[in-house]
């Protein structure tokens, strides 16, 4: 006589195809995964995490809403150069002013695609970035980008003009990536901001050399005839900043 087999009381429930997988991992944390639009009109796998089934759930679901509406998500797989595109045109363009648009796009155009784009996101590490920062102190950016390669001069004909990001542009184009990869972070792209573990010197203080009260005497009479002759004056008798004294009627 053959007994029956007792049915399990834990039955998975299924998802609908296309909603993804979701199990609870070794560590205790819920994982979720599915596919979705990614950066380059591809679909990619994503994965993302939560404390709970539902939290988990509910951040996959959010992805694949988003892809459903034909907006790119980015993938963990998917290259820094990629991710940036993405972040820059997707993210950033809703939450920083134009100009400040403008300047991280110029920054990422020159800068972090040339330098790291072809790096994988997931893969990026702190010494990477490291290396690629150092490398832009040392490196002439008039060689690196053939600022002269049209005319033939300067560096294109091994005559180098030295020409250094000065550190106050390095740091700017490291807190670049970081808003970045902060944002990836906050998307469960990436589980930590490798970029935050590099630290860039502080720019140094420019020191100015005033002028003695000979040389803004023989300033000031050297200038008698010039239009802005009673700016100059003025500037050196009050000591305004340049915006306030242009700013003056």
């Amino acid at each position: 006589m053959t007994m029956p087999r007792p049915t399990s009381t834990r039955r998975s429930r299924s998802r609908a195809n296309g909603d993804g997988t979701i199990y609870q991992r070794k560590d205790g944390r819920w994982e979720a995964a599915g596919y979705v639009l990614a950066p380059g009109n591809i679909r990619k796998r994503v994965r993302v995490y939560g404390a709970g089934r539902k939290e988990a759930l509910g951040k996959l679901t959010e992805k694949i809403a988003a892809s459903n509406l034909g907006l790119p998500v980015a993938a963990s797989d998917c290259t820094l150069g990629d991710y940036l595109t993405y972040w820059l045109n997707g993210i950033a363009v809703h939450q920083v002013r134009e100009n400040t648009h403008t300047r991280y796009a110029a920054c990422i155009r020159l800068h972090l695609i040339p330098g790291l784009g072809a790096k994988k996101l997931a893969r990026l590490t702190a010494r990477d970035v490291r290396t690629f920062l150092d490398h832009l102190r040392s490196t002439c950016q008039c060689c690196i980008q053939g600022r002269d390669t049209a005319r033939r001069s300067c560096c294109a004909i091994g005559q180098c003009c030295n020409k250094h990001l000065s550190s106050l542009t390095v740091t700017y184009i490291h807190s670049v990536l970081k808003s970045a990869l902060e944002h990836a972070v906050r998307e469960d792209d990436l589980p930590r901001n490798v970029a935050r573990n590099v630290k860039t010197p502080a720019p140094r203080p420019r020191r100015f050399k005033p002028f003695t009260a000979s040389e803004a005497r023989q300033f000031l009479q050297a200038a008698s005839s010039d239009r802005l002759h009673a700016l100059y004056e003025l500037a050196l008798r009050t000591g305004l900043r340049k915006g306030e004294l242009l700013g003056l009627h």
